[in-house]
């Protein structure tokens, strides 16, 4: 009876015994302390991942704290650069409306006499000199009808709100009417993308040092190096760059000083004159001179 294991079980009614061999009891020992081993083993094993788990994720965060920072220290960067450069834009809008202030000046001085131009000389101007004169120099509209938008010289910057030197005149037009040239010339700069201030922009340079400039465009219908003649289509109005609405932006330049365009806009043969006491910044004198014997020398040859 010793390699057997008698279970006894006993209730009211009748008692029964039972008997187990020696070797089952070992099995069910071995099995019991196998799992016992193996439910160790698990725990111990998912103790192990949970502080691996826990080590990753303290590294992680660590990561993402070291990464904010350096998220925080760029932003705060790019900020105070972007306040430098924001100061030194003002700083050349500063200097812009300096020379803005030294060029109005200039255009002022007109007690110099050596811009004055002479009675004899006025009195040289044949009439076919006063023709071709209005051909070859900006004279006259760039749209068929003219009415002012806003005026040459200092005013209240409609977008900027800042007083600022207008160096052109605004000219009302609705979307797509014609711009044309105001005097022959040949197209030194066109831009025909929608960018900067101005837009589409094109550039005509002109006799004896005068240039005509026609902005926020929204067509250009010419391109650089074309001849160009008075009167024809060079593009279209829009509201291009910056800019309220659709209008013309017009200027007339003479060796890169920046002229009133609306004393060119009325000059016509009635009031031949007048404009040569408006623009004293132009040396009429020595131009007309000039005129008077190109003119001579083809009546000789």
């Amino acid at each position: 009876m010793k390699d057997r294991l008698i279970i006894t079980v006993s209730d009211v009614n009748s008692t029964k015994s039972y008997n187990i061999h020696q070797l089952v009891k070992k099995s069910i020992i071995i099995i019991i302390i196998t799992a016992c081993i193996i439910i160790a083993s698990s725990i111990t094993f998912i103790k192990y991942l949970s502080d691996e788990i826990k080590e990753v994720k303290t590294s992680k965060e660590l990561q993402i704290k070291d990464l904010t920072k350096k998220s925080i220290k760029l932003l705060a960067e790019n900020s105070f650069y972007s306040e430098q450069i924001k100061g030194k834009v003002k700083d050349i809008e500063a200097l812009s409306s300096k020379l803005d202030d030294i060029e109005e000046i200039i255009g002022l001085k007109k007690d110099d006499k050596k811009d004055k131009i002479t009675r004899a000389t006025l009195a040289k101007i044949t009439s076919v000199e006063k023709t071709y004169m209005q051909r070859v120099i900006p004279s006259g509209s760039p749209l068929a009808q003219t009415i002012t938008k806003s005026r040459f010289g200092y005013r209240n910057h409609p977008i900027k709100k800042k007083r600022k030197f207008h160096r052109g005149i605004d000219l009302k037009a609705s979307l797509n009417t014609e711009v044309r040239a105001t005097a022959d010339g040949v197209v030194k700069f066109v831009r025909s993308i929608n960018t900067g201030d101005f837009g589409r922009v094109v550039i005509i340079s002109h006799n004896f040092g005068f240039e005509s400039v026609y902005a926020h465009l929204n067509k250009t219908k010419v391109k650089i190096g074309d001849i160009v003649s008075k009167n024809e289509l060079i593009a279209l109005t829009g509201n291009s760059g910056r800019s309220t609405g659709p209008h013309l932006h017009y200027e007339v330049r003479h060796a890169n000083r920046v002229l009133n365009p609306k004393d060119f806009i009325d000059w016509n043969l009635i009031n031949y004159e007048d404009l040569f006491t408006k623009q004293r910044r132009v040396q009429w004198e020595s131009l007309i001179m000039l005129i008077n014997k190109q003119q001579n020398n083809l009546v000789q040859q």
